[in-house]
């Protein structure tokens, strides 16, 4: 697993897609297509921005933390037919568990929690690019 962080999001100009792109500590970028509700999700958390109520990630993370839950680590695991998959690793009483997610929702709760971002070596050689490709890469896939 190759650590990353949110390096950005963004739009992609040749359809409109809403993009969050992560920069893998091998220096390659994974552009990850997610919904508009997801990127809100992040965006206003990444802004420092406080919403009048608790946004789903934050009812979610703020349950974990009531039930004594660590969030230790989102891990983008592997890419089938287009779409990433995506595990949530949970630490309870000297327990881990794993959890599968959409590894947009997978960030959201990271971002909140001060977990890591991981993603499989796999997965960085099937979709990870140089970011001088940025803007010549075709549809990327979605979370």
């Amino acid at each position: 697993m190759v650590p990353a962080r949110i390096e950005g999001m963004g739009v992609d100009p040749g359809n409109g897609n809403l993009i969050v792109m992560l920069k893998a500590e091998n220096n390659l970028v994974l552009p990850v297509v997610i919904g508009a509700l997801e990127t809100q999700n992040i965006m206003i958390h990444l802004s420092g921005e406080k919403p009048p109520r608790p946004l789903g990630p934050d009812l979610f993370y703020n349950t974990l933390e009531l039930l004594g839950v660590k969030v230790l680590r989102v891990e983008i695991v592997e890419l089938k037919e287009g779409t990433f998959y995506g595990r949530l690793v949970l630490e309870h009483r000297g327990m881990e568990y794993e959890v599968d997610c959409r590894p947009s929702d997978g960030m959201a709760l990271a971002i909140r929690a001060g977990a890591p971002i991981l993603i499989a070596e796999e997965v960085l050689k099937q979709a990870g690019i140089q970011e001088s490709q940025l803007t010549r890469q075709g549809e990327p896939p979605k979370a």
